[in-house]
């Protein structure tokens, strides 16, 4: 988890606009993909029950 905060703190100080556009359109797609699978856990009000990890 916090190794996307960077991610996600670029675009909230305004960096992805003094970006080339192709590496702007890149680091949106990747917030995109990182809001679709862990948007949800910012609405987590307490620690889950139960956690499964799945490994190689």
């Amino acid at each position: 988890m916090l190794t996307n905060w960077s991610t996600t703190n670029e675009t909230k100080d305004g960096k992805t606009q003094r970006l080339p556009k192709r590496d702007a359109v890149m680091l949106k797609r990747q917030l995109s993909r990182l809001q679709t699978y862990l948007g949800g856990i910012k609405y987590m009000m307490g620690v889950p029950d139960i956690v499964i990890i799945i490994d190689q």
